[in-house]
């Protein structure tokens, strides 16, 4: 497995994930790899920077930075052998002035690029609540349970945005509790609309 440099919040670099010896060979593919990086999200930025409904839509802005890390970071994880959830940590390393690194950037899986590469598996075109708060689709992808099916992570926006539910927290909080011990991936698409469908009537 090939290893990353990962930038942390006081400026310093560390290979992740940790290697019991750094051999030539893994910092060599290190900073390889760094160097791809660093010219993909020269690329992402500029694209996100250049559409213009991502400048007046915060979801379409989230879903367009998901979609050109999916496009143009993820290839470098695959074709090197890195886990996705550590390229998305080192593309932090890349990322400003679009997004700077925080505390959440080491939340691995349920960092903003984590969840915007997950938010962007969906097309555009298919994508339901494009006009949701972030801070409430950010509550849909971050939870375990939910984010293990894209169904189920669509339903839920779409739910919301047919309903016009006003305190969608407290709506998404009602179905992350819902589906805490579910595995849906095994459901048709008919009986994990009736399942979300069922919490409705209940309410």
């Amino acid at each position: 497995m090939a290893r990353v440099w990962i930038k942390q919040l006081d400026g310093g670099r560390v290979l992740r994930p940790p290697a019991s010896a750094l051999t030539p060979e893994i910092l060599a593919t290190a900073d390889k790899i760094d160097e791809l990086l660093k010219a993909e999200m020269e690329v992402v930025l500029a694209a996100v920077g250049r559409d213009s409904d991502a400048q007046v839509n915060v979801v379409r802005k989230k879903w367009l930075f998901g979609h050109m890390i999916r496009e143009r970071v993820l290839p470098i994880a695959i074709s090197h052998g890195v886990e996705p959830h550590w390229i998305y940590r080192a593309a932090y390393s890349y990322a400003a002035p679009y997004l700077e690194i925080s505390a959440r950037a080491d939340r691995l899986g349920s960092d903003e690029i984590s969840l915007s590469a997950l938010l962007a598996v969906t097309p555009w075109d298919d994508l339901p609540g494009k006009n949701m708060r972030w801070a409430d689709w950010w509550s849909i992808l971050e939870a375990p349970n939910l984010r293990r099916d894209v169904r189920l992570i669509n339903l839920v926006a779409k739910t919301i945005e047919q309903n016009g539910v006003r305190d969608a927290r407290a709506m998404i909080t009602t179905i992350r509790k819902h589906f805490r011990n579910w595995d849906t991936t095994h459901l048709t698409d008919q009986q994990l609309q009736e399942a979300v469908d069922s919490i409705g009537a209940k309410g």
